[in-house]
């Protein structure tokens, strides 16, 4: 090799990806084994279809997935974390508006015992009344504090209008809906939601053969027995609903600066567009080099950072610029964004910024498969949407080959100002 001479630039076409293993438990839990890496750590995901849009009180979900490992009988939740650590393992609870996750990092030598525990907090979690106290009175003090904040109250009142108020991806809790929450509420929704027919597993590390009788030993059996029956009688979700008022103001007299949300609700990863749109939200704001950031941070100096996402959900989707910027430049920056957003349909985008945003996306795909964890967490979402890797590599094939007029064309169907929902939280006048 020569080290005088700069090595030459290569475009990377296609992804070299692993691909899952499809398969059932016994019970028909869906199972997918990821066989990646090389060090002997395992990950396992547990994911239900028990996020809120199928809760029946405000906050039962998040509540109930919580309370999880806070106890079982025997078992404090202090104790079971104890217990998790003598392993040197990781248990992690969360949940969003469709689904609730539990997931597991351990050593392989450990994941006999860490499943044992595993099952018995899954399935045997008695929600103590005064640990549940204590997590209710730190969440309402912790949405006392948020509701100060002028970013949350866009957020909130943004999802809202582009939803509906009573949509389940649009409804907004208050700390009373919290306080309400009783014990009994989290047992009814742990039996019906928790259970193996809401359940699907992936399991990630190098060793399959050890991961797979383990699983079946201990979840692929028993389940129902042990009184988790599960099937919530899960419905599609509502229509999206929105409010007909596209420019709403929040006042909170005692902020300094103005947070401000500007998008519309859209449609998923499956629909034809999704992929090529988030190449053109790249281009507007989706990176550190954007139009939005170039306009709005480097040139205008309104703010530190501007962004916007085209976001995905299960049924439905959302398109979104968010930026908190000074009480006195709000309108301006509105105004600077909508333009943004028009030039992208207008205006041919130069082949100098379409290379670098396609460098940009190639790259970040890269990472975000660079290493097993990491194609774990690719593959949960489009698995959960009944999708593959396949998507992955599409999407690259879109990056390398969509063009400055396909962008236009697409900005311009989108990305109208007309079409948005503003929302301003901060020192102004409703």
């Amino acid at each position: 090799m020569n080290r005088k001479n700069i090595p030459e630039i290569r475009t990377v076409e296609k992804l070299n990806l692993i691909h899952p293993e499809k398969m059932q438990l016994s019970n028909g839990i869906p199972l997918v084994v990821i066989d990646a890496g090389t060090e002997p750590v395992c990950r396992i995901d547990f994911v239900f279809e028990a996020g809120s849009r199928y809760q029946d009180k405000l906050f039962q979900a998040s509540l109930t997935n919580q309370m999880i490992p806070e106890g079982i009988p025997g078992l404090t939740g202090g104790e079971i974390a104890e217990q998790f650590e003598f392993y040197g393992s990781f248990f992690n609870v969360s949940a969003d508006r469709d689904e609730a996750d539990l997931t597991i990092h351990t050593l392989e030598k450990y994941l006999e015992p860490v499943l044992v525990l595993t099952r018995k907090v899954l399935l045997e979690a008695i929600f103590p009344e005064e640990e549940l106290e204590i997590i209710k009175a730190n969440r309402i003090q912790s949405m006392k504090v948020d509701e100060q904040r002028v970013e949350s109250q866009a957020r909130k009142h943004f999802n809202q209008a582009a939803f509906g108020a009573s949509h389940p991806y649009g409804v907004i809790g208050e700390a009373v809906d919290v306080s309400l929450i009783r014990s009994q509420d989290l047992s009814d929704f742990h039996r019906t939601a928790y259970g193996p027919r809401n359940c699907r597993i992936l399991a990630t590390g190098p060793n399959r053969a050890t991961y797979i009788p383990l699983l079946e030993k201990f979840f692929g059996s028993g389940w129902d027995e042990a009184g988790n029956q599960g099937g919530l009688a899960f419905s599609d979700v509502p229509p999206v609903n929105p409010v007909g008022k596209r420019e709403i103001r929040v006042p909170m007299d005692s902020a300094v600066q103005t947070a401000f949300r500007i998008g519309c609700p859209l449609f998923g990863r499956k629909h034809p567009d999704f992929q090529d749109l988030t190449i053109a939200n790249t281009i507007l704001g989706g990176y550190f080099g954007s139009r939005l950031m170039s306009n709005i941070r480097e040139n205008k100096g309104y703010t530190y950072g501007i962004s916007s996402h085209v976001a995905a959900l299960r049924d439905t989707g959302f398109f979104v610029i968010g930026t908190t910027v000074g009480a006195d430049v709000w309108e301006d920056a509105i105004v600077e964004c909508n333009r943004e957003m028009t030039m992208l349909g207008e205006q041919t985008i130069p082949e100098s910024e379409l290379i670098r945003v396609k460098n940009y996306l190639i790259g970040q795909l890269q990472r975000s498969i660079d290493g097993p964890f990491q194609l774990a967490d690719q593959y949960r979402p489009l698995w959960m949407n009944n999708l593959d890797f396949k998507y992955l590599s599409d999407f690259m094939l879109r990056v390398n080959h969509i063009t400055s007029a396909e962008i236009r064309i697409l900005s311009r169907k989108y990305f109208q100002p007309e079409f948005m929902i503003t929302v301003a939280a901060g020192p102004i006048e409703s």
